[in-house]
């Protein structure tokens, strides 16, 4: 939103883009609702919010995370559309015109440029507001056991609800390195294995069904 605004501010005030680049300033300058002003917007911020899902999936710097090739590819796809769209999009019917390849990627640079504190900002988020909730729960529960002597625990369903979580990422990621096996014949589990899945699966039953007393 703020790389937005500045972004708007910078094209519909000042001449900076068209003396650094070159680029055709249209009529921007005298119209905020120039239609070629408007595309430039558009393509903006079709951009910067989809890559913000990279930010958002990751746990450290999202550049330190591959995401999958899915979501490359999907990500990858509907930019394209939407370069498309803003070079060609003079369609009667909406308030648009296409904006030169200049104008394309000047709008590039810029989000690239602002995708780069996104990361820091989701720090920030996480230490001002997740990290002080997390201690408040934990306190919370500290205050339950002390005045009622009974620790306050998730519920079962949330329980099988995180393991059934964690499984999926872990089934996902081992189909993600090894995808011609996963895809050309069925998962084979030795007796060991699967002994020791038996083992597991009945230990996490027993805590589940004490917790749940």
């Amino acid at each position: 939103m703020l790389s937005t605004v500045i972004f708007f501010i910078v094209i519909y005030k000042s001449t900076f883009f068209e003396d650094r680049f070159g680029v055709d300033a249209y009529n921007m300058h005298d119209d905020p609702n120039d239609p070629h002003l408007h595309m430039i917007i558009y393509l903006q911020v079709a951009i910067i919010s989809q890559a913000l899902i990279f930010v958002t999936r990751s746990h450290s710097f999202s550049y330190l995370e591959r995401p999958s090739f899915a979501l490359m590819g999907a990500f990858c796809l509907a930019q394209l559309v939407a370069c498309i769209i803003a070079a060609f999009g003079d369609w009667g019917f909406t308030y648009v015109r296409g904006i030169s390849g200049g104008w394309i990627g000047i709008v590039w640079v810029w989000n690239i440029v602002w995708y780069v504190p996104l990361d820091f900002i989701k720090f920030a988020v996480r230490a001002a507001v997740i990290r002080p909730f997390k201690r408040y729960r934990h306190q919370k529960e500290l205050d339950a056991l002390a005045s009622t002597g009974v620790p306050l625990v998730r519920t079962q369903s949330r329980a099988a609800s995180v393991h059934e979580s964690l499984y999926s990422n872990r089934l996902t990621f081992l189909q993600r390195i090894n995808p011609r096996r996963a895809l050309s014949s069925k998962p084979k589990m030795s007796g060991a294995e699967l002994q020791r899945f038996s083992s597991i699966s009945a230990h996490q039953s027993g805590q589940a069904l004490q917790q749940g007393r």
